[in-house]
């Protein structure tokens, strides 16, 4: 299983009490048609988190945070052009093109600085909240069967995960 989806593609994660019933239920799926393509173990001994898209929060936190940084401070530049050109407010002892180059940068630092802000809580609270769970629940011991697919094949994977759990033993 890739760290990258396709748009089309589900994501289905069981999170399983040890290794044994981790490494059962990932058979059991084999056994019913799941190709290994579509299968990922996640645990000690296993997978990384990093390698099947678990991205460290911290790491997504700062990727938005760069992300918003470059946009909001692009866009407020650009918003403090028009807003200069509009108004033409002079700054004293600076000339026309001067004062236009001070409130695009001015404006370009707020925004940037917003952008950060705004970028590290959209990417820690919203865009990583299954990645902080996941590692979680590893660092508890737990495992974590991860089943890529197209939603007929996840839904069938759950399916037969249900049958599974239902089956005594």
């Amino acid at each position: 299983m890739t760290s990258t989806r396709a748009r089309n593609s589900r994501l289905m994660i069981v999170v399983l009490p040890n290794e044994t019933a981790a490494f059962e239920a990932y058979r059991f799926l084999q056994s019913h048609g799941i190709s290994p393509e579509n299968l990922a173990l996640v645990g000690k001994g296993y997978s990384s988190p990093d390698s099947v898209g678990l991205i460290e929060p911290k790491r997504m936190a700062w990727r938005y945070a760069k992300l918003g940084m470059i946009i909001l401070a692009a866009a407020t530049a650009f918003i403090g052009i028009g807003i200069q050109l509009a108004i033409n407010i002079r700054i004293p002892e600076l000339n026309w093109f001067q004062s236009l180059l001070a409130v695009a940068i001015a404006s370009g630092i707020v925004g940037g600085l917003l952008g950060i802000l705004i970028g590290s809580i959209y990417g820690l609270f919203f865009k990583s909240s299954t990645s902080i769970a996941c590692r979680n629940c590893l660092r508890q011991g737990q495992y974590l069967l991860m089943l890529e697919g197209s939603e007929t094949l996840t839904r069938r994977g759950r399916e037969i995960l249900n049958s599974y759990s239902a089956n005594p033993r």
